[in-house]
Order: structure tokens, then C-alpha cells, then sequence
């Protein structure tokens, strides 16, 4: 289904990009759930016979994995706190920088894992990978000379045999969804006499 959408922009922002227009086409892909909601996004890919509704489905799913992952950044790479502590925009940026790249890196070793153990990299864990390779890091700083990078990094994938995950079953739903507040004093209850 094509849908036209009416966009706003700030006075600035249409003074700087004079191509975008006043509407914009967009595809909703509608998906049933299994249980029985229907779930939707909306896509710039219009044509129904270049872009296939299977293969759009598939994307948004990858899409949601890479969304997922970085929530593991935030949960278990930076532990729920507020890491940035810079008070100047550059440190800021390299602070960024350095939670991104560390990310990647171990995306990154999760791939060559992956390749060694002819699995995908998305069955290899994160949660584990992550801790196996600061462990790594952290023991190799300390007592390894740089010549034996090599035969370490073989050695950290080899062992990334341990950290493969089984093969997914069927998807769960993953709803996006606003949670509940929790209330700011406990409710009391009134008991009947």
C-alpha cells in the first residue's frame, strides 16, 4: 500500500534542502503477528516488483537485530551508565568513537570466529564474545610481547568455539512497546471487614 506523507520542516532546514517537498510516497508493509496483532513500518522502496514484500520482511528483521545490538552496547558494553564524562564537545566525540570502535571490534572478531567455526556471526554470542575478548586484553597488556598477536588472536578465536549459539527457532516477537512507569510510592491496599 502507497501512503503520502506531509512533512514539515523547519524554515531553515527548507531554506538549505529546497528539494525536499511538501510530501513524500512511502510503502506501509503491514505483518501479522502470531498473535493475531498487525505490526507495520513504513519504507521509501515503492515498487512492489523490485522490492518484494518477503525480502523487505527480511530486512526490517535484520534491521531490528542491528537495533537490538546496539541496545547490547548500551546493556552490557557500557553497563547502563552514563559513560560520556567529557565537558568539551571533542572529548565527546572521542568518547563516542571509542565506545563505537570497541563495538565493532568485537563485531568484528565474532565474524572471524564465525568464519573459523562455519557458522553465521549472528550465532556466535556477544554477551560472551565481549567478555572473553576484554579478558583477553586484559591478561595479554600485561604479559605478551606484540610478536605473539598472531598466535593469541588464533588462539581467541579458536576458543570462540565455546561461545556459539544454538541455531534460532521460529522469531519471537519482539513488540515495540512503552513500559509501564512504575508508581512512585507503593499502592496500598484496603482490606474489607
Amino acid at each position: 500500500m502507497i501512503i503520502s506523507l506531509r512533512c514539515l520542516f523547519h524554515h531553515k532546514l527548507k531554506s538549505r534542502l529546497p528539494y525536499l517537498g511538501k510530501r513524500w510516497q512511502a510503502r506501509l508493509i503491514l505483518i501479522p503477528t502470531p498473535k493475531g496483532e498487525i505490526k507495520g513500518f513504513i519504507t521509501s522502496c515503492l515498487c512492489p516488483e523490485r522490492y518484494l514484500f518477503d525480502d523487505l520482511v527480511k530486512v526490517y528483521w535484520e534491521r531490528w537485530e542491528i537495533e537490538r545490538s546496539y541496545g547490547e552496547l548500551k546493556q552490557y558494553q557500557l553497563q547502563n551508565k552514563p559513560t560520556l564524562r567529557s565537558k568539551k564537545k571533542v572529548g565527546i566525540y572521542q568518547e563516542l568513537w571509542g565506545i563505537l570502535t570497541s563495538y565493532n571490534i568485537v563485531r568484528l572478531e565474532m565474524a572471524e570466529m564465525a568464519k573459523q567455526h562455519e557458522v553465521e556471526p549472528l550465532r556466535i554470542s556477544f554477551i560472551n564474545a565481549l567478555f572473553l575478548i576484554m579478558d583477553e586484553m586484559i591478561w595479554a597488556s600485561d604479559t605478551r610481547s606484540p610478536g605473539a598477536i598472531p598466535k593469541n588472536l588464533k588462539a581467541l578465536r579458536d576458543n570462540g568455539k565455546r561461545l556459539i549459539l544454538p541455531k534460532k527457532r521460529k522469531r519471537k516477537p519482539y513488540p515495540r512497546a512503552v513500559l509501564k512507569k512504575p508508581a512512585r510510592y507503593p499502592n496500598k491496599h484496603a482490606t474489607r471487614s
